[in-house]
């Protein structure tokens, strides 16, 4: 779920960057379109002279003078006609910008006169299909009709400005769509109103933009509902809510026992700043017991308690580093990933100040009231009695683990209608905030110790070692399964929260804490003190009253603190999940802290693959507590640090050596064509059989792995070790002499092949070859039967792939390439030297070396996943200690055979009595461009 709320959040990225592109081109498009318009601006007199009398402009063109600057934004409702305002009908509004300002003095000091755009932009273009039904004889039928609204418009503008009565009016055209998409000039009057130098809290500007056609007759079409805008002051803001009674009313009785928090350096402009700002976007909040509906619970009009608080649209001052000005928004559970438009129902705005003295931001905020449902002409800022208070803890317990806490209430009396109880929030897990604890306090140690006893320590000859406990080692993801049934319900990922009192700065490193207490050790440094953070995702949909997901979402976060043994490698915590009301909503301070955690750590020395994390997570409660929970096995599959970096260090040696025996095979293969070469007349006599297997072993490595030879998508690389560049050229050097050894021996069956005349004794060959495999398929067959009761019985009954055991079987067969070459000499009674010691040494050599590594890697290495071996992969061939001794001796056996053969005869190796006495003709010539390499 982690990843899809990461994945979520670029695809959102991704549409905002795309829209934003869109926003330019329509803006462009429109503002080129509106120019040809230009001659034909609506008259100032007519529409404006009323508000605001005209002036004669000068020349001269006057940079940031006006209020907004030279491009500003706001909010806006209405249009219907003419702009597709979808959140229209959620009581949200949209985007408003007015870009491009530019200001002229008149020759009255009171007026200037301004030239701007305002565009108005929604969601993404659509087309809209309006169905309606009509009778054609006596079957009724229908058919759509195209209906056009654009999400974006622009209006070229022009006007004047009173600084005095801070009003703002201009007339101007702009381009729109009729329902048939015929492109429509709008002309329109803007009307700005509290646009002054100077602004505070309740300085709101309002205004709007109305349509200069008559709603009936010729005009119609280009007619559109007005548009009512908002937009906060921008200009020369005066902080004003920081008096003397609000600061005291930030003042708790728990902040003498209240640990004081984390400074804010640099001061509060790092809530402009990212990651803090984003971290302050997501805040989840959470409700006293007695909340069970927005009824005095909640600051805003809502149907349901708000599930998050979002801090932003901060402004923070320049002139006064202390001070900033805030906007809170409010959301549900259903939305709080996506931001759509601004709600003055959900919203409060604010200012506020860093408490230097208490190390925390304090905010005033006012309710937006005089909302109206189509209109924002009356909206404005007042009953400013909602508190709120943001810190950074210095101090985290178990049942604190948050890098942001704070409170929201109200400075109203319990029967003021306006009143609402007190909201605790703190920010998610997962946000980086860039502000951590500097401590940790225990509280739940005797707990530990009377829960999890010590365990005795077994001396004996040889260390076995642990993870240390301040490794990466600690930190690892997990497989969680119902105890009774062993069906997998959830997974999930812990990680070290703090060693002793210090906190994890990052996944290696520890803070330097300011706490003038030493780390708890105990018993000689090898038992520590240690708490943790593990979040559990649900696999199912399904309410199971005794699971652990029964009172919280899809997700349970367990704060854990307890002992790690490193003797033993024992963890045992104690940890408290949070807990959520049966409506899914977060109660403040409520936690279940009976919960029991044990984890085995494997040993670092382990080398028999046992390098699995066992746990369990077990409820301390009775069955009949309605905050039981059914106990959960876990497991993970870990890979230490230590044994990752020699695992590396032997991928590294096992590309080298396939790169030696690859090599090697191909100067063996190249030393018999060469021996074919000198000696044509053997060349029948070779086993079509033997070489078929050779040539498949080169083959199949190729084919499996082809798409090492081609460009890579790193992307799709999956590697527990990281990915390592050079290791990817390597393997693309041994699938390139893998070919090479391929094509040379291919090469061999070819003159092979062709070296079989239909001469008479070329025919005794064949006869021969057909008789040896008469042996050579029956004795594969019963050896892929033994192998595969062999590997049920060494695995224990476990269901490998049919395919890997085939694969396994397969490398057998290679390692035994000499058999079909042996069988045919004794049926050819061959008495000549037909293949080259340096090959069927050299061959078996090749084929052998994996088995004798593989003995060395067995004591020497831990048996890690089979994506980690490029050398005597354990699915390519059969290895285990017996099998690593049996193979190579019958490999060197077949060797010495096929010696003995071509020395004294093909049946010296038989008794006496079944030697048979034909001995086929030699091969008397053959042509140079037959045997030719």
């Amino acid at each position: 779920m982690a990843i899809y709320k990461v994945l979520k959040r670029t695809i959102d990225d991704m549409i905002v960057i795309m829209n934003s592109h869109l926003t330019m081109f329509f803006f462009l498009f429109n503002l080129l379109t509106i120019s040809s318009f230009s001659s034909s601006q609506p008259s100032y007199k007519d529409h404006c002279s009323s508000i605001i009398i005209e002036s004669t402009p000068k020349d001269l063109i006057i940079h940031n003078s006006f209020p907004l600057g030279d491009q500003y934004s706001g909010y806006f409702t209405g249009g219907d006609t003419i702009i597709n305002n979808e959140n229209s009908f959620n009581n949200k509004y949209s985007s408003f910008y007015l870009r491009h300002i530019k200001m002229h003095e008149t020759i009255n000091s009171d007026l200037f006169k301004i030239e701007s755009t305002v565009s108005f932009r929604t969601t993404p273009n659509t087309v809209y299909y309006h169905v309606s039904n009509f009778s054609y004889g006596n079957k009724p039928s229908s058919r759509s009709q195209h209906r056009f609204k654009t999400s974006f418009v622009t209006f070229k503008l022009e006007g004047f400005w009173s600084k005095s009565s801070g009003k703002v009016c201009m007339v101007g055209t702009g381009i729109g769509y009729s329902q048939t998409g015929d492109s429509l000039n709008l002309d329109a009057v803007f009307k700005l109103n509290n646009v002054f130098h100077s602004s505070n809290i309740t300085s709101l500007i309002s205004g709007s933009l109305e349509s200069l056609s008559s709603e009936k007759g010729d005009e119609k079409d280009h007619y559109f509902e007005p548009i009512s805008i908002m937009m906060f002051p921008k200009a020369n803001y005066s902080y004003s809510l920081d008096s003397k009674e609000a600061e005291n009313e930030f003042s708790f009785e728990s902040d003498v026992s209240e640990k004081k928090g984390l400074s804010l350096n640099p001061y509060p402009s790092s809530f402009c700043s990212f990651p803090l700002s984003r971290a302050i976007r997501r805040l989840r909040l959470e409700y006293t017991h007695e909340c069970n509906s927005s009824k005095n619970c909640t600051p805003i009009i809502s149907d349901q308690l708000p599930y998050m608080l979002s801090l932003r649209g901060a402004e923070c001052s320049q002139e006064n580093k202390h001070r900033m000005k805030v906007m809170m928004v409010f959301s549900n559970k259903s939305d709080y990933w996506i931001e759509k438009g601004f709600n003055p129902k959900t919203t409060l705005v604010g200012e506020g100040w860093w408490d230097e003295k208490k190390n925390s931001l304090c905010v005033v905020a006012c309710h937006f009231i005089g909302i109206m449902k189509s209109s924002l002409n009356g909206i404005r800022l007042g009953d400013c009695s909602v508190r709120l208070r943001l810190k950074f803890p210095s101090v985290w317990s178990i049942k604190n683990t948050n890098s942001i806490v704070g409170q929201i209430w109200s400075n109203k009396s319990a029967n003021d209608p306006n009143y609402f109880k007190m909201i605790t929030f703190r920010n998610f897990e997962d946000d980086r905030v860039g502000y951590r604890a500097s401590k940790y306090e225990y509280s739940q140690l005797e707990r530990v110790k009377k829960s999890c006893p010590t365990h005795k320590v077994v001396k004996d000859k040889g260390r076995t070692r642990f993870p240390d406990v301040y490794s990466y080692d600690m930190r690892f993801d997990m497989s969680v399964r119902d105890r009774e049934s062993n069906i997998r319900v959830a997974s999930g990922s812990s990680a070290p929260l703090s060693v002793g009192d210090q906190v994890y700065d990052d996944p290696l490193t520890i803070s330097n804490s300011t706490s003038e207490t030493p780390m708890v050790m105990f018993n000689n440094g090898s038992l520590f003190n240690i708490s943790y953070k593990i979040t559990i995702f649900s696999n199912s949909t399904l309410y199971n009253r005794n699971s652990v997901f029964n009172l919280s979402s899809y997700r349970v976060k367990i704060s854990a603190e307890g002992i790690y043994d490193a003797r033993t490698g024992t963890l045992c915590m104690i940890g408290c999940r949070d807990l959520n009301s049966k409506a899914g909503t977060p109660l403040a301070g409520s936690v279940d802290c009976e919960i029991l955690l044990k984890f085995q750590f494997p040993s670092l020395d382990a080398i028999n693959g046992s390098y699995n994390i066992k746990g369990s997570i077990e409820s301390m409660r009775k069955k009949s507590d309605l905050l039981y929970f059914k106990s959960l096995e876990l497991s993970s599959y870990a890979i230490y640090s230590e044994t990752a970096i020699t695992a590396v260090w032997r991928m590294d040696m096992e590309i080298i050596m396939v790169l030696i025996s690859t090599t090697l095979a191909c100067v063996f293969v190249g030393l018999q064509l060469y021996h074919v070469k000198k000696h044509t007349n053997v060349l029948p006599f070779i086993s079509v059989f033997m070489m078929s297997i050779l040539t498949l072993g080169h083959m199949m490595p190729l084919v499996l792995n082809f798409e090492a030879l081609l460009p890579q998508n790193y992307n799709s690389k999956n590697f527990v070790f990281g990915y390592v560049g050079w290791l990817e050229v390597n393997e693309i050097a041994v699938r390139i002499i893998t070919m090479i050894a391929f094509l040379l021996q291919f090469r061999l069956l070819q003159l092979t092949w062709s070296s079989r005349k239909t001469t008479e004794s070329q025919n005794g060959l064949w006869i021969a070859e057909r008789k040896a495999s008469y042996v050579i398929f029956p004795l594969y067959a019963a050896g892929l039967l033994t192998s595969f009761l062999l590997k049920l019985k060494n695995d224990g009954f476990q269901h490998d792939s049919s395919w890997e055991n085939m694969k396994s079987y397969g490398g057998l067969v290679l390692d035994g390439f000499l058999v079909p070459q042996v069988i045919l000499n004794l049926f050819s009674n061959m008495n000549e030297n037909v293949l080259s010691c340096s090959f069927y040494f050299g061959t078996t050599f090749v084929r052998l070396l994996p088995h004798a590594y593989d003995l060395y890697r067995t004591r020497n290495y831990a048996r890690l996943g089979d994506g980690s071996y490029f050398y005597a992969n354990p699915n390519a061939d059969f290895y285990s200690t017996t099998s690593d001794i049996v193979i190579p001796l019958g490999g060197i056996l077949f060797a010495i055979i096929i010696y003995l053969q071509q020395r004294f005869g093909a049946q010296c190796v038989l008794p006496h009595r079944f030697k048979g006495s034909k001995v086929y003709e030699k091969v008397p010539v053959v042509t140079e461009s037959e045997a030719e390499i």
